[in-house]
């Protein structure tokens, strides 16, 4: 019965763990703030859009993604025809949600990376996503890479600023 006590506390102690990790391959990986995204490629935006859609490395139309594996969007505010030039946006802060699209069976796996640019281009954010079951979970940092091939590159600040 002595150490029901001492049990409860090693308990609580290790439920408030930090499960962060410096994996991008880990669920527990979050983009270091100070980050970078790197648009490697011209992108072009048809007049209808004010995105481009990459999936399994190579730039496709909305009609012929895959829902059920990871694609990622690069948004912009204005519409085109344009081609957005390479450039290095800042990580400005990112989010990971899922939301139901249908009860009981379909969730979407969202990441937002929001950013920003010092050449003053309209970037607003990429967000990248892919629909799972219930039971699914948010994908890592480093899967959404791979979803961009050599067309966007995340590129991880070295160290943490201190707070």
């Amino acid at each position: 019965m002595k150490n029901i006590p001492l049990l409860l506390t090693c308990f609580t102690l290790g439920a408030c763990a930090s499960m962060e990790s410096d994996d991008p391959h880990s669920l527990f990986f979050d983009i270091p703030e100070g980050s970078t995204l790197s648009l490697n490629k011209k992108l072009n935006i048809d007049h209808r859009d004010t995105h481009a859609l990459i999936q399994y490395g190579k730039v496709i139309n909305d009609n012929d993604k895959s829902d059920y594996d990871i694609n990622c969007r690069l948004e912009f505010k204005d519409f085109g025809p344009r081609t957005v030039e390479p450039e290095v946006f800042k990580i400005t802060r990112t989010e990971d949600g899922r939301n139901i699209i249908s009860v009981g069976n379909i969730v979407r796996y969202w990441t937002e990376v929001y950013l920003s640019s010092d050449k003053g281009t309209d970037i607003i954010k990429m967000v990248c996503q892919e629909y799972d079951g219930i039971e699914g979970k948010n994908f890592p940092v480093a899967d959404m890479q791979d979803a961009l091939g050599d067309y966007v590159t995340i590129n991880f600040a070295s160290e943490k600023p201190a707070k």
